[in-house]
């Protein structure tokens, strides 16, 4: 082995220093808030292991499961990017690194690196590139209508002509809109999964680190909603719904834009989640936001039998 590349150690989830863990993470060049011990504990039910190098200076969140008497690594729910976390710099053979302890271990991997990962060149695994977006946000908050192209401008003041009003809203409400306009677009969401949002929602919220906001018509009804999450500089954009009375007075638009403009100037950069729908890019792009985009890594060792196996 390389002398350069760190000793890992794999450590079970009750075996893991969280204290040492949330430091590793807050003081990492690519750190994100995914990776963070209480973050995991809310979408994996605290189901996850970890590979630690010896000095606790590189880590990776291992959130693996079971099924059919096969042990597998997804990528949890609400979870956009995992992968390495640490000083860098992160070349291939760090991935390759990384990849030979989950190659000897597990037969199934449906995982997705973070944006600071180099792809890896063992065999068996194959990478595709996904999209996500990022704005870095200016310290003057009012130079950001001349960020936004027209479009997302034009949106925004149809939302102040119709009147509607934008204020902090539920997420259950939220989750109730989502359902009710896109929940058929991924049929894979079950109750389990919303109630880990909303789980993870009460952990944000208990920490200070959640935003929830709303926009409601003139008789009060919620017509788009925003969850979003500030941590070590970034907000990340977690969740959203949408009604058609919402696209039609650019609710959502005029919600990300109350966010933006009142955001704590500790808030460098928003990252928007997403995204590999091309409208969504394009809405996205609509608010001045670049591409910083990640790896998804997949490997499936199981006998053909057995390749129906889906997380």
């Amino acid at each position: 082995m390389n002398d350069e590349l760190p000793k890992l150690n794999y450590f079970t989830h009750r075996s893991i220093n969280k204290i040492r863990w949330n430091q590793c993470i807050a003081s990492s060049s690519n750190g994100l808030v995914y990776a963070l011990s209480w973050y995991l504990d809310a979408v994996t039910n605290e189901s996850w292991d970890a590979l630690i190098s010896d000095d606790f200076r590189w880590v990776m969140p291992i959130p693996l499961k079971r099924k059919a008497g096969i042990t597998y690594l997804p990528t949890p729910p609400f979870v956009q990017q995992l992968g390495i976390f640490g000083p860098g710099p992160f070349t291939p053979a760090l991935t390759d690194h990384f990849c030979k302890h989950i190659a000897a271990n597990v037969k199934l991997t449906d995982y997705q690196l973070n944006y600071a990962n180099a792809p890896t060149s063992l065999p068996g695994f194959v990478n595709k590139e996904r999209n996500n977006l990022v704005l870095e946000l200016p310290e003057n908050r009012l130079e950001l209508p001349g960020i936004f192209n027209e479009n997302t401008n034009r949106n925004i003041r149809k939302a102040e002509k119709a009147a509607i009003s934008l204020s902090t809203g539920s997420i259950r409400s939220m989750i109730n809109l989502f359902m009710q306009n896109k929940g058929g677009d991924v049929p894979q969401w079950n109750v389990k999964t919303y109630n880990t949002l909303e789980r993870l929602y009460n952990m944000c919220m208990m920490r200070n680190s959640g935003v929830s906001l709303g926009a409601y018509n003139h008789v009060g009804e919620m017509i788009a909603g925003v969850f979003i999450l500030q941590w070590n500089g970034r907000a990340t954009f977690i969740f959203s719904g949408n009604s058609e009375q919402g696209k039609e007075y650019g609710a959502l638009p005029a919600l990300l834009n109350k966010y933006m403009k009142e955001a704590p100037a500790t808030v460098k950069i928003f990252d928007f989640e997403g995204s590999d729908d091309p409208g969504l890019a394009r809405f996205y792009g609509g608010f001045g936001a670049i591409h910083a985009n990640y790896v998804h890594l997949k490997q499936n060792k199981l006998p053909l039998a057995l390749r129906w196996l889906k997380k």
